[in-house]
C-alpha cells in the first residue's frame, strides 16, 4: 500500500463530509450516489485494487465498518433532510464526527506505517 493513497482517502472522506453538510445547510446539493459504498469516491477507494489485495488485514476490515457507519448515518441525514425534518437531521449529523475521527485516525496510522 503507497502512503499517497491514504492521503487521498482522507480527501475523499472530508469532501464527502463537506458537500453533505453543505446539503443539510441548503449550501448545495448532495449527489445520492455518494451515499452507496458502491458509487462514493472512498468505497471505489476501499474497493480497488491496491486496497483489496489487504483486504483480509483488520485494518482495512476497520476502514470498511467504519465506511459502512458513515454512510447509514449519511442516508438518515439525507432523508431526513429531504422530508423536511432539519432539527432532527442536524442531530444525526452530530453522530458522524466520532467515527470520522476514528475513520481520519486509522488512515493517519496507516500512511505513516506505509510511507514509503
Amino acid at each position: 500500500m503507497k502512503a499517497k493513497g491514504f492521503s487521498k482517502a482522507l480527501l475523499y472522506h472530508l469532501q464527502w463530509k463537506v458537500q453533505l453538510r453543505k446539503f443539510l445547510d441548503g449550501r448545495g446539493d448532495f449527489n445520492e450516489k455518494e451515499l452507496s459504498f458502491e458509487s462514493c469516491k472512498f468505497g471505489k477507494w476501499l474497493s480497488s485494487d491496491e486496497i483489496t489485495r489487504y483486504a483480509s488485514r483488520p485494518e482495512i476490515r476497520e476502514l470498511e465498518k467504519y465506511q459502512a457507519e458513515l454512510l447509514e448515518i449519511g442516508n438518515r441525514v439525507y432523508d431526513l433532510k429531504i422530508q423536511g425534518k432539519d432539527t432532527v437531521a442536524q442531530r444525526e449529523l452530530r453522530k458522524l464526527e466520532p467515527i470520522s475521527i476514528k475513520l481520519s485516525s486509522l488512515l493517519a496510522t496507516l500512511k505513516t506505517i506505509n510511507k514509503n
